[in-house]
């Protein structure tokens, strides 16, 4: 049985075409050949085989290091990309490594695309050592990756590739894929092009193609550039991608909508998941406005529940419609704070739920639960904390929105914990 897509390190990833992309036909095919992250190479020369995730932003040589330790390790090894795949998918590399009795290599691209539910098709296998997985992802691991996956695999963390690395990648740009065309760099252009492919090897090597064939086809032997790539599309790696959502959901929480407009912007033009912005909204407006406007939570689950469904580019419409209107809105961490003290003291001391709240009275028991429908204003003085707990007040509303109607009504109900004076 074959796998999906393809088995690299039987064909595909390790042979080099002569008529593939500038990219896939540099590859390096062996130790020697990668440039950049020396420390994290040397280890992974000696170490024995093993399962692991390899996290850092584009082009920074993710997809190259697992195929050189499928041919290091020596073991039947399969491609699947997380974007197009699924559960299915797994299992028929599952099956197809039955029949190799060291095992086999299981390379996951975008491996943060999976949901839980596809991560946990891998965990068995992994556990068994039936197969060995290599994920590769953009994302930070420890909040894409389900712990019980984690737990089984090594995390190792590539860096944008340094300029000087750039540099050596770009003289086998020059030597390998216009080699009868003899170009140069123009003084002064190098510079500007490694900045603009921002240790991204991947990018640069999109760039001088363009450049060279540009030069190739002005009959000049020199590659110049002058900063102006329209149709290079921006893209950013792990550190910027949490550093921009942070300075999103900042500027929401400091009611500024227009900042938090631009770093939207930011985000969708670099191609982040929107429903992964979506989510973080759910968050924010119950940690940031809660009680304050409850309508925010409601405004927020429906944008999530409708980018998931719609996508992009009309996607950007409602998360803009979001952003906006939670920046607005009236602020309170109330909720959240009153959960966080609830937990803290829970951590501290036994809660024994008291006789007349449990599900049934217990037999002989004097207490009674008051049903406080049956009285008037639906309310009944009694205690519902438990018998040996002080009574105290976790959730303090704060005197915004509609949170300060809630805590005039329980400074009313109960003024002991809610009064002025408290």
């Amino acid at each position: 049985m074959s796998a999906p897509d393809s088995p690299f390190g039987e064909g595909d990833l390790f042979q080099r075409p002569s008529d593939g992309p500038l990219a896939q036909r540099l590859r390096p095919g062996d130790w020697d050949e990668l440039v950049g992250h020396e420390t994290l190479l040397q280890r992974l020369k000696r170490l024995p085989p093993h399962s692991l995730i390899l996290s850092g932003p584009p082009g920074t040589g993710k997809t190259t290091i697992a195929t050189i330790l499928a041919s290091h390790w020596k073991r039947p090894s399969f491609f699947l990309s997380a974007v197009s795949c699924g559960v299915k998918e797994v299992r028929q590399v599952l099956e197809a490594s039955r029949s190799h009795m060291e095992g086999a290599l299981l390379f996951l691209d975008e491996i943060h695309r999976f949901n839980r539910a596809q991560q946990d098709s891998l965990l068995e296998s992994a556990e068994s050592g039936r197969i060995l997985l290599i994920g590769a992802t953009t994302e930070n691991p420890r909040f894409e990756v389900i712990g019980p996956l984690l737990s089984r695999c090594t995390v190792y963390y590539l860096e944008k590739l340094k300029k000087d690395d750039l540099k050596v990648i770009a003289g086998r740009v020059l030597e390998k894929g216009f080699a009868e065309h003899s170009l140069s760099i123009e003084e002064g252009s190098l510079e500007k092009i490694l900045e603009a492919a921002d240790g991204d090897a991947r990018r640069l090597i999109r760039i001088l193609e363009n450049l060279a064939s540009d030069a190739v086809f002005a009959n000049r032997a020199e590659i110049r550039f002058d900063g102006d790539l329209p149709e290079l599309s921006f893209s950013y790696g792990v550190d910027e991608h949490f550093d921009t959502i942070s300075a999103f959901i900042k500027s929401i929480r400091g009611s500024d909508p227009d900042a938090a407009l631009l770093y939207l912007a930011t985000m969708l033009q670099s191609g982040e998941d929107p429903v992964y912005i979506a989510r973080r909204l759910v968050i924010l407006a119950s940690e940031d406005i809660g009680n304050a406007s409850p309508t925010a939570l409601t405004l927020a689950m429906s944008v999530f529940q409708g980018v998931s469904k719609i996508g992009m580019p009309e996607a950007r419409i409602l998360l803009a419609q979001a952003a906006t209107f939670l920046a607005a809105s009236p602020k309170s961490n109330a909720s959240y704070l009153a959960i966080n003290a609830a937990m803290e003291q829970v951590s501290k001391k036994r809660v024994t739920v008291p006789a007349h709240l449990k599900n049934r009275t217990q037999p002989g028991s004097k207490a009674r639960y008051q049903y406080p429908h049956d009285f008037p204003g639906h309310y009944v003085e009694q205690s519902y904390f438990p018998d040996d707990w002080d009574e105290q007040a976790f959730y303090r509303p704060d005197p915004l929105g509609q949170e300060e109607r809630i805590r005039q009504k329980l400074e009313q109900l109960r003024p002991n914990r809610y009064g002025k004076e408290n």
